[in-house]
């Protein structure tokens, strides 16, 4: 979600961009319009002046480091069909230069609906309508001819409009996916080192604001590489994915859980004492245990525990920390918890060391 969020605040500084850049290349097409042949039959100060008013909003817009609300956003959208409008309407009649100033209303169309929601394009659009409707009746162009033109430019422009939304749907939609699949393990489904790293950077922010302690949990499979070995590849990926789900569906909903190694895992813990996150890591290491059921193997993790404070204030001195306890943990023979700065716990009976792991189970 955060990378997401990340996503639709660019989208906003592209969008104000966007149409600074259309409303300067519509200042600069007013001087061509006036500059070149024919010339005007109506006022040219009056089109240099539309198009000054354009190109001064333009360059505003384009220079703005601030994300200009969607409702103003819409307010100068229909500011420019008013200015496009104006422009056509003082430039003269059909043999001027701005004749065919109208095909300027594909760009607030076309910008409108793939920028804004659909009913705000579709206010831009009834605006178009609006001024193209008053610019043919102005300019005394017959009924007949002024309801085709109008027909036809104003359908073009919802035919186009909505090809635009759709396709910008879709690539917001296509972002958004690729975006969490590049934040996911693919085996797991849990979360990659990076995303983890990116979720500790908003907890540590928060603890530097006075929020909770922070737990991180490293957790080793026990006797991982032995089973890879002996009962291949299909059945490790298959261990891992069970650790997984036992993981997440073991922690609360703003825990953060990742996979970052081979049979490594890291879990973000917000809000937790060393005592609690001791007896979460135990209460996992219990549940992997059992998880083992009809795999007929002896599963078991590691997990090392330290919480901030007092064992560092960031991620990485966190899991310097954390990772020193795991492995306290597997040489006191696995299936353990340590706590960073405490001795590891050990279950009294416990499943089996590291090298019992493939020991079947009774049937």
């Amino acid at each position: 979600m955060e990378h997401f969020s990340r996503i639709v605040r660019d989208q906003g500084a592209v969008r104000t961009r966007v149409l600074g850049i259309l409303m300067l290349a519509g200042g600069g097409l007013a001087a061509v319009t006036v500059a070149l042949p024919p010339e005007a039959e109506g006022s040219d100060p009056a089109v240099l002046v539309c198009g000054a008013i354009a190109a001064f909003a333009g360059v505003g817009l384009v220079v703005s480091r601030r994300e200009v609300p969607g409702w103003l956003i819409g307010a100068i959208g229909i500011f420019g069909t008013a200015l496009i409008t104006l422009a056509t309407y003082a430039g003269g009649g059909a043999d001027s230069g701005t004749a065919d100033n109208e095909v300027l209303y594909v760009w607030v169309g076309l910008f409108a609906f793939y920028f804004l929601t659909l009913p705000a394009a579709m206010l831009q659009l009834a605006a178009v309508g609006v001024a193209y409707a008053w610019l043919l009746s102005a300019q005394g162009t017959p009924t007949n001819a002024a309801a085709t033109q109008w027909v036809v430019t104003v359908g073009t422009l919802l035919v186009a409009g909505l090809v635009f939304a759709m396709l910008h749907n879709s690539l917001v939609a296509l972002v958004g996916e690729l975006g969490e699949r590049a934040r996911l393990d693919d085996l797991t489904r849990l979360l990659n080192r990076h995303a983890l790293e990116e979720r500790a950077e908003t907890e540590f922010a928060r603890l530097e604001r006075g929020a909770g302690p922070i737990g991180v949990l490293v957790c080793d499979i026990d006797g991982f590489k032995t089973i890879n070995d002996s009962l291949g590849h299909p059945a490790g990926d298959q261990v891992l994915r069970r650790t997984a789900l036992v993981l997440e569906h073991g922690t609360r909903e703003i825990d953060a859980v990742a996979r970052v190694g081979g049979d490594e895992f890291a879990l973000l813990l917000p809000d937790v004492t060393p005592e609690e996150a001791r007896a979460v890591a135990e209460r996992l290491r219990l549940a992997v245990r059992r998880s083992a059921g009809d795999m007929r193997l002896r599963l078991s993790i590691s997990i090392g525990v330290a919480v901030a404070p007092p064992c560092g204030d960031t991620l990485a001195a966190l899991w310097q920390a954390a990772d020193r306890a795991m492995y306290e943990a597997k040489r006191s023979g696995g299936d353990a918890v340590g706590l960073a700065g405490a001795e590891p716990a050990r279950d009294p009976a416990p499943a089996g060391a590291a090298s019992d792991q493939l020991a079947p189970t009774e049937s």
